[in-house]
């Protein structure tokens, strides 16, 4: 379910996350996954296996000892950040006759979907909350969602009211 939380100034916002445990929950969908690891990486929910080095300089001669060295292998989630790479979603599963024909085909929603659970560490810090209300406020309405979903989109990453969804296609036990 989406939630209502209250800003700094007082005001009330419905934002479309969920708490569920004591754990943050978003469902978010992009146009494909570059656009997804290259947003959860600027926003600090993945990293690199290998973090970037500094150079190392020597403070009297001012000689570099060691050449930085920047972030580099897959990517991975933060700590306390769990994320499932759902990917396309079938919304509707193709029919087929007694022969194995297929009479009607899948239909597919080819964008990248994920969803993503902050720990409660994380949660308790607060900063989901600035950037949950800035997307409800500032995203723009989704014309194009799954059945009754509604959702805002904010630098082509569209944020799924949990609420609306009817049949999650993962869920945190």
């Amino acid at each position: 379910m989406s939630i209502t939380i209250i800003d700094l100034e007082g005001t009330e916002h419905d934002v479309f996350v969920a708490l569920q445990g004591g754990r943050l929950h978003a469902m978010v969908r992009c146009p494909d996954e570059a656009t997804f690891d290259a947003t959860a990486l600027s926003v600090g929910l993945l990293e690199h296996t290998n973090p970037a080095q500094p150079a190392v300089i020597d403070p009297e001669t001012e000689e570099v000892l060691q050449e930085a060295v920047e972030a580099s292998g897959p990517l991975k989630p933060v700590k306390h950040v769990d994320i499932e790479r759902i990917g396309k979603l079938v919304l509707k599963k193709a029919t087929y006759d007694d022969k194995g024909n297929e009479l009607t085909p899948p239909v597919v929603d080819n964008r990248f979907h994920a969803n993503i659970w902050l720990g409660p560490p994380l949660v308790a810090r607060g900063l989901w909350k600035k950037w949950s209300i800035e997307w409800t406020r500032s995203g723009q309405d989704v014309a194009d969602t799954n059945a009754d979903e509604q959702a805002k989109v904010l630098n082509s990453v569209e944020l799924i009211d949990p609420a609306t969804v009817k049949s999650p296609s993962n869920v945190m036990l």
